[in-house]
């Protein structure tokens, strides 16, 4: 299994076989974005595409951004796919790596799918407050 980031200018040949895989999430996040947002947002580099490959089949992707509430920290923003429970750690120490580069303090994410407790705790994430309300989880980075 292989977790890795996909550089921009690689997007146009990922791009079809991961957005059906994140295409689930987009719809769940509060407020529900687009294809093209999501897309735009890579493109811009204010978001980050990330892929799991089992072989040559992708089998998850997940987009990260950086914020600047009160300080640096890297958002895990859509998850799509299957078999989380098998690449799980092996993102996190790749997010862990790439955010401390960028000067990242925290990660983070909003908890907005039922039973995603359980994904936290993978992540080794405790509930914290967002200004929108909606549930969240953060990590500090060590």
């Amino acid at each position: 299994m292989i977790v890795t980031g996909i550089p921009r200018h690689h997007l146009p040949l990922a791009w079809p076989e991961l957005w059906p895989l994140l295409e689930r999430a987009a719809r769940r996040a509060k407020p529900a974005v687009r294809e093209a947002e999501v897309r735009t947002r890579i493109e811009g580099r204010h978001a980050q595409l990330w892929a799991v490959y089992d072989g040559n089949q992708p089998i998850a992707a997940i987009t990260t951004e950086i914020t600047l509430p009160i300080e640096r920290r890297c958002r895990i923003w859509l998850v799509g796919g299957s078999r989380m429970d098998e690449w799980a750690a092996d993102l996190m120490a790749k997010l862990e790596v790439w955010a401390r580069s960028l000067g990242c303090v925290a990660i983070w994410g909003e908890q907005t799918r039922p039973g995603w407790a359980r994904v936290v705790e993978m992540f080794g994430g405790a509930p914290i407050e967002t200004a929108n309300g909606v549930p969240a989880w953060g990590r500090r980075l060590g």
